[in-house]
């Protein structure tokens, strides 16, 4: 039998979802499928947790007398039996107040119809990742309301990735959400180290229902020892240590609510809050979560925060916040994030990363900013991140790279001159306008300006096209059009490309197939296996010069995202053939779309060329001259008089 993949089982699980329909319950809709599939996935998966007779499924299927309440006893035998790891998060879910018996069946009939064990799964993560699908569809579903209980999985990609938790690190998410956070520092961890649980994750959340969902996420993800709390973060953080203060963490990820208000007067452990107080009035908590984090960091603890951008420029107290923070070196790194890419809110945000009292990334000396805005794809409801965009951001920023108007590194002298504010466009230029205003001159004279042409130059030369296959030095700073027509031209420039073009293919082809088949049987970590793919890589294209090492990283990042399956598969079995295919025609088809831009790009930048400058005004007027001149001549032989209202012609 063909194992179930994750896409199956997401269908499955939206589907049951379906079943549980609009009916008004007053357990959460995701709260009721949760409790199911723990109910499930404990009985198929022996070993994982403890499962009592009568929580088994099969006893379940068979207690054909209300079977509400036979769900309902089943899960509280369960949480009983493993109340050290269910942390009793599940204890209050009644089905008979849920649900009416018929949905009930058609629930418990729907589950019966797959298997999720171990050996019937097409990896050990199936379910893991058919949760996570199934969490991201909710939040679409639920418009601005995802966002109180979902990141973007994009966002969260790459909020670990700047972090990079490490096995044996403690990693908390105060504002919790559905466990992503977390799930996806497990995930990072586990593919980096080849082991499970590896970390030590604690977690916090305002609503007991995402609490739940948090539970069961990390259970998918084989974290079986999370602490998860039940409280607002903000005012009583509950993960304490054994002399009653609050806990530090190697990792703290955060994506906290935006503009919310506080009372600081509720604010246990107030020294937390070292930086200052924003106003209490007009929902300025932001920099409080902030402050939070901040103090849940160990001496060299790294933090990763999403906020809203108004906390790197606001004035006043959050002034003195931001003055305080950047001065004892606190602040690594601002990244300016597009707008609409979070679920519930349209403003652009940013991510900040953060250091401990130690500063174990170098930022102690200033802020490395990246103006990342414009690193987005456009949604039909929300903007996102994709695999190229991630890579390329957490690529500058672990390098430290300095690249013209994308990052860099400015000192603590610097933002002390700007008064401390962090608004990332006052550090990192726009990149200029496209060149809309004609030259006068050279619509006089004819040619086009030397200074369009050079700024063009790498274009060109990228597809092996020098200036001279398309120009010849002219008069007054330009260079003149050949003369043997400019069609003809054209299409010799397109057939010299497309001859670069096809050579780069080629040689793609030839990596894939020295590179891909290398991958059957690797014992090696996928991340290694990627890292040494993505080097490979570029040895071989870079040298072709079409594309730049972004555009090739993130051709390769966007390839190896959406194919993760299969390379899985490839390492793991006998590199089917099919499979290999698959990998190649999917990396081929991507790269042609890539290569065919650029191509298209630099021809529409000479037809410009050409529609701009192709006729200069004192060719018009000489035409004009020869047209008035013919003309005259033939009213001559007509014996008709040559007006004088013409003779400026």
């Amino acid at each position: 039998m063909k194992p179930l993949t994750a896409a199956e089982l997401t269908k499955y699980l939206i589907d049951a979802d379906r079943i549980i329909g609009l009916t008004h319950v007053r357990t959460g809709r995701l709260d009721i499928l949760s409790a199911i599939l723990l109910l499930k996935w404990a009985s198929d998966q022996p070993g994982r947790l403890d499962v009592p007779e009568h929580a088994r499924w099969s006893a379940i299927a068979e207690g054909n007398y209300r079977p509400s309440e036979t769900l309902t006893k089943a899960l509280a035998s369960l949480v009983d039996a493993n109340d050290e790891v269910l942390e009793r998060l599940f204890w209050k879910i009644d089905f008979t107040n849920s649900l009416s018996e018929h949905q009930t069946m058609d629930l418990i009939g729907h589950f019966s119809r797959i298997s999720l064990r171990a050996e019937e799964l097409q990896f050990h993560d199936t379910v893991a990742t058919a949760f996570d699908a199934l969490l991201d569809e909710t939040a679409d579903a639920a418009g601005k309301k995802g966002g109180e209980f979902r990141t973007p999985r994009s966002v969260i990609d790459l909020m670990v990735r700047l972090a990079r938790p490490k096995p044996g690190q403690s990693v908390c998410d105060p504002f919790a959400g559905s466990g992503g956070m977390l799930a996806g520092a497990e995930k990072f961890a586990t593919e980096r180290s080849g082991k499970h649980g590896t970390l030590k994750l604690f977690a916090q959340d305002l609503n007991i229902a995402q609490c739940r969902t948090t539970q069961l996420n990390l259970l998918l993800h084989d974290a079986f020892r999370p602490a998860i709390r039940n409280g607002d973060t903000l005012t009583n953080p509950l993960h304490l240590t054994a002399d009653g203060s609050w806990q530090r963490f190697d990792r703290v990820l955060a994506n906290p609510p935006f503009s919310v208000g506080y009372q600081s007067r509720d604010v246990r452990f107030p020294e937390r809050m070292r930086y200052g107080w924003t106003p209490e009035t007009g929902k300025r908590a932001d920099l409080m979560f902030v402050q939070h984090v901040l103090a849940s960091l160990t001496q060299d603890g790294v933090g990763v925060v999403v906020s809203p951008q108004g906390v790197l420029f606001r004035a006043g107290a959050e002034g003195e916040i931001r003055r305080g923070i950047v001065s004892d070196g606190r602040l690594a790194a601002v990244i300016g994030i597009g707008p609409n890419v979070f679920y519930g809110t349209g403003i652009p945000a940013c991510v900040l990363v953060l250091t401990g009292n130690a500063g174990s990334l170098p930022g102690r000396r200033g802020v490395f900013f990246i103006n990342a805005e414009h690193e987005i794809s456009t949604g039909r409801s929300l903007n996102h991140l994709d695999p190229r965009h991630v890579e390329k951001i957490t690529d500058v920023f672990h390098e430290r790279r300095e690249i013209p108007h994308f990052s860099r590194f400015v000192s603590i002298s610097e933002i002390a001159d700007n008064n401390f504010n962090l608004n990332v466009r006052r550090y990192i230029s726009q990149p200029p306008a496209v060149q809309t205003k004609l030259d006068t001159q050279a619509l006089v004279t004819g040619g086009v300006p030397r200074a369009e042409i050079e700024a063009q130059r790498g274009r060109f030369n990228a597809f092996g096209i020098d200036l001279l296959d398309l120009f010849q030095p002219g008069e007054w700073g330009t260079m003149e059009f050949l003369r043997h027509g400019l069609p003809t031209v054209a299409d010799r420039v397109l057939e010299k490309a497309s001859h670069r073009e096809n050579t780069f293919l080629r040689e793609l082809d030839l990596w894939l197939t020295d590179e891909v088949r290398g991958l059957v049987g690797n014992d090696h970590t996928l991340p290694v296996l990627r890292d040494n793919l993505i080097r490979s890589f570029h040895r071989a294209m870079a040298p072709l010069r079409i594309l730049d090492e972004f555009q090739l990283s993130g051709l390769f990042a966007d390839w190896w995202a959406a194919r993760y399956d299969d390379l899985r598969e490839i390492v793991r079995s006998d590199g089917r053939l099919a499979i290999i295919d698959k990998l190649q025609a999917d990396l081929n088809d991507r790269a042609k779309r890539l290569t065919a831009k650029q191509r298209q790009d630099m021809m529409n930048i000479y037809r410009t060329w050409v529609a701009q400058y192709g006729t200069s005004l004192a060719e018009l007027d000489e035409d004009r001259a020869r047209s008035a001149a013919k003309l005259r001549e033939k009213l001559a032989d007509l014996g008709v008089p040559w007006p004088e209202s013409h003779n400026r012609w």
